[in-house]
């Protein structure tokens, strides 16, 4: 794929960009403060659940702290990042759907169980949350004749999204709700910023074109010294998102700035999938790891 067609198929219904955007601070989560919203995130799911969770051993192991809840429940949290999650115990093939639910039945399914919940009452002010997409988790068996059984449906996964000043926050999901059939709550997992309320400053921002160019050249980087250049390989892309990034739950974040990402599969030997992200502002505000910095392993090479 030439330059230019790369980087038309990155800019084609990538979102327009504003001439500039706002900069947030986060506030830091003392381990206390996570722990407390935990606590919180415990007592919603004992409410749905109709059981008492209140009875929990917390310990802390490293970058973490562990609750051991009742009935084989587990809760996790994230010093990082004041990420949270809560497993309600059920076991792995317990509470299976009776049949392959309709994404729209199982989306209303998710949806309810998250406003059971309450999900939107963890999101600071000036935050908001919207629904994103659906997962389903499927089960099947073969004999030795490999006879292929039906499928079963095991679990379905609502993924919510979380904006700020109408930006979203890429990277996980914000929040995700896993059910089990007959609406049972398998668990709940959140990764929420809190931003401050006021924006630290306004950032001008480059356009789409420009971060193209740069995603083109961490690929050509990326690619190091392959026979295949950039421009030969047979790669499928996705548009530009822009949106805040979010480093993940293991790690500390002070800043909360827009970045365009970027999603390309390189189709091959071996199919490989990159993910490219590019500072949104004309000033950098969080340092990042450029693809290519480093050589891709040799597998990679000749994939390419």
């Amino acid at each position: 794929m030439s330059k230019e067609r790369f980087i038309e198929r990155l800019c084609a219904n990538a979102p327009k960009a504003e001439s500039h955007a706002e900069i947030f601070a986060l506030r830091p989560l003392s381990i206390d403060e996570a722990t407390r919203n935990a606590k919180r995130l415990i007592n919603a799911t004992a409410e749905v659940c109709k059981t008492s969770l209140d009875r929990a051993d917390w310990v802390t192991q490293g970058d973490v702290t562990l609750a051991h809840l009742p009935l084989g429940g587990r809760a996790v949290v994230y010093h990082a990042s004041g990420a949270m999650q809560v497993m309600t115990g059920l076991a792995t093939m317990a509470s299976l759907f009776e049949k392959v639910e309709s994404r729209e039945r199982l989306q209303k399914l998710v949806e309810s169980v998250a406003e059971r919940l309450g999900i939107q009452r963890f999101v600071q002010e000036g935050g908001s949350l919207s629904f994103e997409r659906l997962w389903q988790i499927k089960a099947a068996a073969a004999d030795r004749n490999n006879k292929t059984t039906e499928a079963v449906l095991c679990r379905a996964v609502g993924a919510w999204r979380q904006s700020v000043g109408g930006l979203p926050i890429l990277g996980g999901a914000s929040v995700a709700v896993k059910v089990a059939g007959g609406g049972a709550l398998d668990s709940v997992a959140m990764q929420l910023l809190e931003p401050q309320v006021d924006a630290m400053e306004r950032a001008a921002l480059i356009g789409p074109d420009q971060a193209a160019k740069q995603v083109f050249l961490q690929l050509e980087s990326l690619l190091g010294r392959s026979k295949v250049s950039a421009a030969e390989i047979d790669a499928e892309v996705e548009p530009l998102r822009l949106g805040y990034l979010h480093l993940g739950k293991r790690k500390t974040q002070r800043v909360l700035a827009p970045h365009y990402v970027a999603a390309v599969t390189i189709r091959g030997e071996e199919v490989q999938a990159y993910q490219f992200v590019v500072p949104a502002t004309e000033r950098s505000f969080m340092p990042m790891c450029v693809a290519g910095s480093q050589p891709p392993p040799p597998q990679l090479r000749r994939a390419a």
